[in-house]
């Protein structure tokens, strides 16, 4: 049995879904999770009930509060962000060592492992080499999601190399969906049941058909507003691709909220969530303050004719992998995570806007480019969806207890 120790739903958390995504696939005698307290004010929490009240166990708490491991078996795999730990990484650390001295075995899936930073020789930031510095010696193995970051974990210690391997992130899949019917009902959900302001839902009534003209282009993303993500950039981009096509109407969207984090950080995101309420002028710059619930993501990014990912802070494919599902056609900077899940799906990159702005102008002209594109990406998706990942969690755990090598989990990779 694998104990996850991670966020968990009701907390609005993308680590939290990814661990819900990878234990919907494994059966109920496989997994437990441990997980932080409800009332904890570092976390957003739903206005759910929690699910699966017999498998989770949301004790975790901080200062620093052990949890019981006779109730976990002696398998745990943590789910490391600096969003999740941040400050308390001495509380991170402390549990690892917690269950080295109950003869558990332990890993971690380090979830936003740079690879391009400059504050390295390596690639990794100078936290995160303080960080890995400390979990290697006392982990069973750690796995990151991508090429980049493994080249660049093992390039700062070597001498861990045969404890570190590539395991991709899982992608959801979402049963497909045409634009037009996406859009209808993401449309209806703004109208009808989204909690944004009355004068927003009235410019969308007036103006819903134009979202079904042939020459409109929806672009744009979803997600959690800061300084970091910079969605900002997305209207600038679609600025640009409507010069380069004057015939099509290229309509920019963004949808999010600021995630409940600590004040420092909530001042830069409520800058950026001022500017984008004053971009937003109900005709080609549109943005709703609004968080997408789970059941219309596939109708939120199905509506959207390119789904685009422009963030250096990035380091990993959490919503990209969430949009590849979708079946919508995905861009993102050439950078770090993005730059090379982008490669691995046959999905276009850029290096700056102007680059690509160029890219999607191309596809809006070749529309069998487009497709070809779409389809490469939905293999992507089908070779590395949460079902085949979750089983390969469980290859790990069989190896670990044979006390066999680690296993190759992608193919080519492992790298070892």
């Amino acid at each position: 049995m694998i104990s996850f120790v991670s966020t968990f739903p009701p907390i609005i958390c993308g680590i939290g879904t990814y661990t819900k995504y990878i234990t919907d696939h494994l059966s109920s005698y496989q997994w437990k999770v441990v997980s932080f307290r409800l009332d904890d004010r570092f976390f957003s929490v739903a206005d759910l009930s929690p699910p699966y009240s017999d498998r989770v166990n949301y004790c975790l708490s901080y200062p620093y509060c052990p949890f019981d491991t006779e109730e976990v078996g002696d398998f745990l795999w943590f789910q490391h962000s600096f969003g999740i730990w941040e400050d308390r990484n001495g509380y991170f650390l402390d549990l690892i060592e917690e269950a080295k001295k109950r003869k558990m075995r332990v890993c971690v899936s380090f979830h936003t492992v740079h690879f391009q930073s400059e504050e390295t020789p390596s690639g990794i930031t100078e936290r995160e080499s303080k960080i890995l510095s400390k979990t290697l010696p006392l982990v069973d193995f750690l796995t990151v999601f991508t090429d980049g970051a493994y080249q660049a974990v093992v390039g700062a210690f070597p001498k861990y190399r045969a404890r570190v391997i590539v395991l991709r992130h899982g992608v959801h899949l979402y049963p497909e969906i045409s634009v037009s019917d996406a859009r209808r009902e993401l449309l209806a959900y703004l109208i009808n049941r989204a909690g944004i302001a009355p004068s927003k839902k009235k410019e969308l009534c007036k103006s819903e058909s134009r979202f079904y003209s042939q020459n409109t282009i929806l672009l744009g993303n979803y997600g959690f507003i800061n300084s970091m993500k910079n969605p900002l950039d997305l209207y600038t981009l679609g600025d640009r691709i409507q010069e380069m096509l004057p015939h099509h109407r290229v309509i920019t969207m963004f949808m999010g909220v600021i995630q409940n984090e600590r004040e420092k950080n909530k001042e830069e995101s409520r800058a950026v969530l001022e500017q984008l309420k004053s971009i937003h002028n109900g005709r080609e710059k549109l943005f709703f303050e609004e968080y997408i619930p789970e059941r219309l993501v596939p109708q939120a990014f199905g509506a959207l004719d390119f789904t685009v990912f422009w963030s250096k802070a990035q380091t990993q494919s959490g919503r990209m992998a969430h949009a590849q599902g979708t079946g919508t056609c995905v861009v993102g900077i050439d950078w770090e995570g993005i730059g090379e899940t982008c490669r691995l799906s046959g999905l276009p990159a850029g290096k700056t806007l102007e680059e690509l702005a160029e890219i999607i102008a191309g596809l809006v002209l070749d529309p069998e480019r487009k497709e070809a594109t779409r389809a490469l990406s939905r293999e992507y998706a089908l070779r590395h969806s949460f079902a085949r990942q979750a089983q390969k969690h469980l290859l790990v755990e069989q190896a670990l207890k044979r006390g066999a090598e680690l296993p190759s989990l992608n193919g080519r990779n492992n790298q070892r």
